[in-house]
């Protein structure tokens, strides 16, 4: 072929090179918070298909599922909610760090860092 000179090394080389952090624009990324240890966002810089109202799921970060059939527990999934929403509505700062596939595929797994601190 007359005029390529991409080399097989250079296309493997471009398709594993992706970013390892990602700073969220809080008015234009963040959607939603949806439990105590995870919310709903888009990953600036990614194409939608695969970066657009992704579930992140806070590593290290435990808390109650909301649909708890104890209603202690699902008071405390709420409270645990809350307190994670006004933490990230508060930030300055919202960046993802060491994003990996979750179980299922569904979601993905991610380090927090608020206003450069890591959250668990």
């Amino acid at each position: 072929m007359s005029g390529c000179a991409v080399s097989k090394q250079a296309i493997h080389q471009e398709r594993t090179v992706f970013p390892m952090r990602f700073l969220l624009d809080k008015e234009k990324d963040l959607k939603e918070t949806t439990s105590g240890n995870s919310f709903v966002t888009t990953l600036p810089g990614v194409h939608p298909v695969f970066g657009e109202a992704l579930t992140i799921r806070v590593r290290g970060l435990r808390a109650e599922s909301i649909k708890q059939d104890d209603p202690r527990k699902a008071a405390l999934a709420f409270d645990q909610w809350l307190k994670f929403k006004r933490v990230m509505e508060d930030a300055r700062t919202v960046e993802l760090r060491n994003l990996e596939r979750g179980e299922g595929g569904f979601w993905v797994l991610a380090d927090l860092y608020l206003d450069g601190r890591l959250i668990q």
